[in-house]
């Protein structure tokens, strides 16, 4: 592989999940607390609903052992029965890893202004109440999130279109109803949608409705897509890829560790404030919720999120947290992409500026045009040249990159798979628009084989099985890479497109609406 895809220095406080948490995310005014609080949590999961007056009894004991005897054993089975009960969100780091990692924008203010503050309470529906399931993952993710994501894309009022918890819940449900993990909300709206709570009204005390007569309807509201906001492929959580997104006008659904103070102590408030206990994570459980703004002014930072407890917890259902406390609490947070401008794709037009920048110094790899859509290096590089790509785009596309073998067959550079990896990490989705120079946590090097190589940078309107393209690319016809690339697209491959020279030596490239599907261009990179 002349150019290939090498790991970045890694941060070592940025490590991947390692262990397995979980906790329960339902409403209730006796919330865990104290040493036992955190120890049921762990114990309901292992019973998963059996045996529940034996694990009342190892309740009691370690209630006893950790000196807590004041308390009487009917309360303590009262709040046993209580987070039994109100299980919702659980944690898994398998299934958060199964998640593409956001490709966000830049961190430059010039490039890629945000608002001070943003906010789609507009967009939401009124507050519901989830009342005694477990199902905070659904009210997140369908009830708040969907419905925010369609209200803003379409314009419609919010609760004329809100979409039902249950018609979810019901397909992602654990083992006797304990809750579910986000990452199975995403998959399911991304391929079964959602209906309308008019259509499959909500039931806290039934989880067992089989939701699968209302697919052919829900499938004609499904979401585009999901990504998980994270510092790469590491368990950090990115707060200005949530703003990225927020601005765009796509919420963003969390599992967030909550404690007492975040349940009846909330009531009428409008600022989460950890007490007691709470800077420890003893006696916290876990709850899935979405955020619907930020202001980085009120409060010295703070992100407004939506609750499923009702309009009275906070006020009328929604609170905000700080910045900091909400990288102390949350533990995942997962990104729904905008939906499209357009559902036809031909009326989408591609719009973008590639460049490819050099992480030495910062400076962009000049290129100038050749014929067609060909360019190469005004100046050779050195082996060993490390670079990202940088898009500009001003309307939603997906960006694929691939590289021209030593025996001339193809490779994938982009989305990246490491070794022993089936799926990638790395979402080829840029539906927030603006400066984005990727892939984050790795980057292309030249390596020493020969004096020249050579890319091709597919700019696409919607996704490609860019493993199949890749194939198709290495079997083609044609004496030059860019033959080769010409060839595998022949058909799909806009015949209008204008590809041209920046002045600051990126490719600008431009197809109009109602052309065809996608652009490429190839670069030939020189060695020295």
């Amino acid at each position: 592989m002349p150019i290939r895809m090498t790991d970045d220095p890694q941060d070592q406080n940025q490590n991947d999940y390692n262990d397995d948490n979980g906790g329960g995310g339902g409403r209730g005014p006796s919330g865990p607390g104290g040493g036992l609080g955190a120890l049921l949590p762990l114990l309901l999961g292992l019973f998963k609903g059996k045996g529940i007056i034996l694990l009342l009894a190892l309740a009691a004991g370690a209630y006893f052992l950790l000196g807590r005897g004041n308390c009487n054993l009917g309360e303590l089975a009262q709040q046993a029965q209580t987070l039994f009960s109100k299980s919702g969100y659980s944690f898994s780091p398998d299934q958060f890893n199964k998640a593409s990692v956001y490709e966000g924008l830049e961190d430059d203010a010039n490039k890629n202004p945000l608002p001070e503050a943003v906010s789609l309470r507009r967009f939401a529906p009124a507050r519901g109440d989830q009342g005694q399931q477990g199902s905070c993952v659904a009210w997140s993710s369908a009830y708040a999130a969907q419905t925010i994501l369609t209200s803003a894309a379409t314009h419609q009022e919010p609760d004329q279109i809100v979409f039902s918890p249950s018609y979810l819940y019901n397909q992602i449900k654990l083992d006797g109803c304990q809750g579910s993990y986000i990452q199975l909300a995403m998959e399911a709206m991304q391929k079964n949608g959602g209906v309308p709570l008019s259509q499959y009204p909500y039931r806290d005390d039934d989880c067992n409705r089989d939701p699968s007569g209302q697919f052919s309807n829900g499938r004609s509201n499904t979401i585009h897509g999901f990504t998980r906001l994270t510092n790469g492929n590491t368990q950090s959580i990115n707060i200005r890829s949530i703003k990225e997104h927020l601005a765009g006008d796509a919420p963003v659904v969390i599992g967030m560790m909550v404690g007492q103070s975040f349940m009846q102590d909330m009531m009428g408030k409008e600022l989460w404030t950890p007490q007691g206990m709470d800077a420890s994570q003893v006696g916290m459980g876990g709850h899935a919720m979405c955020i619907i703004g930020y202001d980085d002014r009120k409060f010295g930072g703070a992100f407004e999120i939506m609750n499923s407890w009702g309009g009275n917890w906070g006020k009328d259902g929604i609170a905000w947290v700080r910045y900091g406390d909400f990288k102390t609490y949350a533990r995942e947070a997962y990104g729904i992409d905008p939906l499209p401008q357009s559902a036809n794709v031909a009326a989408i037009p591609l719009e973008c500026k590639i460049g490819l920048v050099n992480n030495e110094t910062k400076q962009y790899i000049r290129l100038r045009a050749e014929n067609g859509n060909s360019f190469s290096t005004v100046t050779p590089i050195r082996p060993g040249t490390r670079f990202k790509m940088e898009v500009q785009n001003t309307t939603e596309c997906y960006i694929y990159i691939f590289g021209q073998e030593q025996d001339g067959s193809s490779y994938v550079l982009f989305p990246y798979l490491a070794q022993g990896q089936t799926k990638s990490k790395h979402s080829a989705y840029c539906g927030i628009t603006g400066y984005r120079l990727f892939p984050k946590g790795q980057s292309m090097e030249a390596d020493t084989i020969g004096n020249r190589d050579y890319i091709a940078i597919v700019v696409s309107k919607k996704e490609l099985d860019y493993n199949a393209l890749n194939k198709s690319i290495a079997s083609a016809p044609g004496s030059t890479y860019a033959d080769k690339v010409n060839a595998a697209l022949q058909g799909k491959q806009s015949r209008a497109a204008r590809y041209g020279s920046v002045a600051d030596g990126r490719i600008a490239l431009q197809a109009a609406e109602g052309d065809a599907e996608l652009a490429a261009t190839v670069v030939a990179f020189d060695k020295q």
